[in-house]
């Protein structure tokens, strides 16, 4: 049996909390309710973030709450704001339950490892090079998406001290905030995976854009290395740089499509290592490429990843596929933008399709300010070899409006009124579909499911 993450006592001198405390193992951290298991500890979140963070998903009640449900669910003990009466569990009382608390707690996770730590950023594909990197032997990553001011220091708190590897994932909301999970994190490797047009309305520029993702390097140590794409340049760095793409350090020699599976052939430095990717893509590719060269830069063996990154499958509505009523679906809807949208697009092309058309249907992309319009109708020059696209939001319209003669299957405004079946009645047995968009459009509204059921009621 593995020895626990954190005791109670731990865990309350960790934050400087006065009293005794018991030996009581803890094997999670959790600041859901929903999530608690016996084990576990509970951290009562305010819902309204505080530090001066910013939250799409603020709640209109704190996590102190549900202390009770916590309890009955299993927690054994729970940082808090103040004592919650009636409470029988050990509660540990902080000032601010997400700075003193959770962050305070994550610093100290940190402090405790002396092992490499990758953290890594960027527009597109972050999480999808994380679950790469994760497949490193005996290594610890961010779970799904936690990637922001309260996902990276629950990762930090439940990556367990004998992991031969930390991986951690960083998104942001506002300017600034990627600097802030880095100097938590401490990274010994910096990984930025791309730069792309992707939160414009909030920085306004693809330059604004590259020095957010580039001040993941301000958590780097002088002896720390940040890993960057081919031709993305990061003058406020001043240390090591190692980097992938064409003509890089670390770069694609080949690679030879097997079914749905790539062989490719990478230069790591001056070595070539063979690995397959199953499904293979241009972005898969990359991503894979930014892993080897993160891990290569962490004084690891880039070997030992690439034999298993042909075990690395893709995360729900980030392109898993089904086969329903003779139609491929690929679902790819968890978020879009112009890059994604592109990669999205260029896998789909790469499809080897016998008696059917390759079919993408397309929601809008969101944040892009003022430039939107021209962003989406730029993704004609990626829609060769495609046999038809539906568009979907008023954004959609403007790629509607310039599609070439005869790839428009039609175009809906408003996605929470689109009808799953619209489409369905479009398709036929050998076609291959993708759905792409930023999550507002079909991953909320769970069109994909609706989608396949639509097609099972076809067939």
């Amino acid at each position: 049996m593995s020895a626990p993450i954190w005791t109670v006592a731990e865990v309350a001198r960790a934050l400087g909390a006065a009293g005794s405390f018991p030996d009581t193992p803890i094997d999670f951290v959790t600041q859901d309710s929903r999530l608690v298991k016996p084990g576990s500890l509970f951290v009562a979140l305010s819902g309204t973030p505080s530090g001066g963070f910013i939250s799409a998903f603020a709640s209109a009640r704190d996590g102190w709450e549900f202390a009770d449900k916590a309890e009955a669910s299993g927690a054994v003990a729970m940082i808090v704001p103040h004592e919650i009466a009636g409470i029988r569990i050990p509660q540990i009382v902080v000032k601010d339950t997400l700075i003193d608390g959770l962050w305070g707690l994550a610093r100290a996770a940190r402090a405790r490892f002396s092992g490499p730590v990758i953290g890594l950023t960027g527009s597109a594909g972050k999480t999808s090079t994380k679950e790469f990197l994760a497949a490193y032997p005996s290594a610890y990553a961010s779970p799904s998406s936690f990637n922001n001011f309260w996902g990276v220091p629950l990762t930090l708190c439940n990556a367990r001290p004998d992991a031969s590897l930390w991986v951690v994932e960083m998104g942001m909301n506002q300017t600034g905030e990627i600097a802030r999970l880095s100097e938590l994190t401490r990274p010994t490797v910096a990984l930025v995976v791309n730069v792309q047009p992707v939160h414009l309305e909030k920085l306004g520029s693809l330059e604004a854009i590259r020095r957010e993702k580039v001040s993941i390097a301000l958590g780097l140590q002088e002896n720390g290395v940040l890993v960057l794409p081919a031709g993305l340049k990061a003058s406020e760095w001043k240390g090591k740089v190692v980097r992938f793409g064409e003509h890089a350090e670390v770069h694609e020699v080949t690679h030879a499509p097997h079914g749905e599976s790539w062989q490719v052939v990478a230069m790591i430095g001056k070595k070539q290592i063979a690995f397959s990717l199953t499904p293979g893509a241009p972005h898969r590719v990359q991503n894979a490429l930014a892993a080897l060269a993160s891990i290569r830069a962490a004084n690891l063996d880039a070997a030992t990843l690439a034999i298993k990154l042909d075990r690395v499958g893709i995360m729900t509505g980030r392109g898993v596929e089904q086969a329903v009523g003779g139609v491929t679906v690929i679902d790819d809807s968890f978020n879009g933008n112009p890059a994604s949208v592109a990669a999205a697009l260029q896998s789909l092309q790469a499809r080897n399709v016998t008696g059917g058309r390759r079919i993408a249907v397309l929601g809008d992309m969101l944040e892009l300010g003022d430039d939107a319009p021209s962003y989406h109708t730029g993704l004609t020059k990626h829609l060769e070899g495609i046999d038809g696209v539906y568009c979907v939001g008023p954004l959609m319209r403007h790629l509607y409006d310039v599609l070439p003669a005869g790839k428009g299957l039609g175009w809906h405004d408003d996605p929470a009124t689109l009808k799953p079946g619209e489409v369905a009645s479009l398709l036929r047995a050998g076609d291959v579909v993708v759905v792409k968009g930023s999550k507002k459009m079909f991953w909320v509204n769970k069109f994909v499911p609706g989608l396949v059921a639509a097609l099972q009621a076809k067939a």
